[in-house]
C-alpha cells in the first residue's frame, strides 16, 4: 500500500502541473512512466481490494497500461479544441474514444468501460438505479424562471471576478466554515481556458490546490464554492495517524460535500445576507440540477450498454425521461469525454444533497454541525452506508 501511495502522489503532482500549464504531452509521458514503474513494483495479486463504495486505487494499474495511456493522450489533445469542431468531428472522436475505452476495459476484466469506472469509483449500481427510477418524471415541467433569476445577479459587484476571493472568505465566516488556509492554495491566474475548475489533493489534509477560471455572476461564484467544498473535505477530515490519508475515502461523499457548498449560494440566508434579496432559489436549483444529472447518467448507461450506440437518439430519450430540454446537447458537458462514470457519482451525491437540505433546512449552524459530526470527525473511518442511511436512503 505504501508503493500505491507513492505513485498516486506523483500522479497527483503531474495532474496539478498539467492543470496549471495545459501541457498535455508532458503529462501523458510522465503518467505513462509512473504507471509502468508502478506495474513493475506492485504485485497486485497480494494487495487486497478496498471495500465497495470506496475508491479502488488498484484498478488504476490493471489492464493494458499502454492502451490506457493512448486513450488519455487522445482525450487531453481533444479537450482544448472540442468546442471548436463540427458536430460530425466531435461524434467521430467521441466514438473513437468510446471504442478504445471498451477495449481497455476488456483487458482489465470488465464488460465495458462504464462498468470499470463504476468499480473504480465505488458506485453501487443498485443505489444508482433506485435513485434514477425515483426521479423519472416525463410529465414534469422544467419551465421556470430560475435562469432569469440567476442571470439577474450576473453584474452584482460582489460577484465580479476580482471580488470573489474576498466574498468567499466572508461567506465561509458567515456559515462558520473553518478552513486551514495555509493548507489550501487557490489558483485563479494564467490557467488553461479549457476547464472551469478542479481541486487536487497532494496530501490530505496538509496540501490541497483549488484551480478555478473565475466567472462573474452568481453561478460563476457557485463554481468556486464547489471547488472549495472539495478542499474543505480534504482539509478537515480527521484520520487515524497510521491510515493512508492521501486518497479521498469516497467519491460520492466527497462530491456530496462539494454540492452542499455549491448550493449554499442559492440558499435564502446567502441571498438575504449578501444580496439583500428575499428570493428563494434553492429548491428550483436542486430540482433542475438533479434532473439534468439523472439525464446525463442515464444517457451514459444507455450508450455503454450497446456496441454501436446512436448518441443523438439516446440523448433525446434520456432528456424525455427527466424532462430536460435537449437544446442542451450531449456534446456540452465534458465529463462524457473526459470522465465517464462521474455523472453516476454526481447523481447519488446530488440526491444526498437534497436530503441534507431537508434535514438541516437552511440553518448555517445545523449545516456546519452535520458536516463536522458525520463527515469530518469519522475521517479515515468514514462509512458510506452509514452516511446515506442517516440521510434517509433505504438500502
Amino acid at each position: 500500500m505504501e508503493l500505491l501511495k507513492k505513485y498516486y502522489i506523483e500522479e497527483q503532482k503531474a495532474e496539478l502541473e498539467y492543470l496549471c500549464s495545459g501541457d498535455a504531452d508532458s503529462f501523458c509521458k510522465k503518467k505513462m512512466y509512473l504507471r509502468q514503474e508502478a506495474g513493475k513494483a506492485l504485485d497486485l495479486s497480494k494487495i487486497s481490494s478496498v471495500k465497495r463504495s470506496q475508491y479502488n486505487l488498484i484498478l488504476n494499474y490493471v489492464g493494458n497500461q499502454a492502451l490506457l495511456n493512448q486513450i488519455e493522450c487522445i482525450e487531453k489533445d481533444f479537450l482544448p479544441v472540442r468546442k471548436n469542431v463540427s458536430d460530425a468531428e466531435y461524434k467521430e472522436q467521441f466514438l473513437r474514444l468510446f471504442r478504445l475505452r471498451n477495449e481497455y476495459a476488456g483487458t482489465a476484466g470488465f464488460r465495458n468501460y462504464l462498468a470499470y469506472q463504476y468499480a473504480l469509483l465505488g458506485i453501487d449500481k443498485d443505489i444508482l438505479d433506485k435513485i434514477l427510477n425515483e426521479y423519472i418524471r416525463p410529465d414534469y415541467s422544467e419551465e421556470n424562471d430560475l435562469k432569469t433569476k440567476i442571470e439577474k445577479w450576473k453584474n452584482a459587484e460582489c460577484f465580479k471576478k476580482e471580488n470573489q476571493i474576498e466574498l468567499l472568505r466572508k461567506v465561509l465566516a458567515y456559515f462558520n466554515i473553518q478552513m486551514k488556509w495555509e493548507e489550501v492554495k487557490i489558483h485563479t491566474k494564467n490557467l488553461p481556458q479549457f476547464f472551469i475548475g478542479n481541486c487536487i489533493s497532494i496530501k490530505v489534509p496538509e496540501e490541497s490546490h483549488v484551480l478555478v477560471n473565475l466567472v462573474s455572476g452568481l453561478s460563476g461564484f457557485s463554481i468556486l464554492m464547489h471547488e472549495i467544498g472539495h478542499a474543505y473535505y480534504y482539509n478537515n477530515i480527521r484520520q487515524a495517524s497510521n491510515g493512508w490519508s492521501n486518497r479521498p475515502y469516497n467519491a460520492v461523499i466527497e462530491e456530496f460535500v462539494a454540492f452542499v457548498f455549491e448550493n449554499f449560494v442559492y440558499s435564502s440566508p446567502f441571498l438575504h445576507t449578501f444580496l439583500e434579496s428575499e428570493e428563494e432559489l434553492l429548491t428550483d436549483k436542486l430540482t433542475y440540477q438533479m434532473n439534468y444529472l439523472c439525464c446525463c447518467a442515464m444517457f451514459e448507461k444507455n450508450i455503454y450498454s450497446k456496441d454501436m450506440p446512436d448518441l443523438d437518439f439516446e440523448w433525446e430519450s434520456a432528456c424525455e425521461k427527466f424532462s430536460v430540454s435537449n437544446a442542451r446537447e450531449w456534446r456540452s458537458p465534458h465529463f462524457f469525454l473526459s470522465y465517464p462514470g462521474f455523472f453516476a457519482v454526481d447523481v447519488i451525491a446530488s440526491h444526498l444533497t437534497q436530503l441534507f437540505y431537508k434535514i438541516t433546512g437552511e440553518d448555517s449552524m445545523r449545516m456546519y454541525s452535520y458536516l463536522q459530526k458525520y463527515i469530518c470527525e469519522p475521517g479515515y473511518h468514514l462509512d458510506f452506508y452509514r452516511v446515506i442511511s442517516q440521510l434517509g436512503i433505504d438500502i
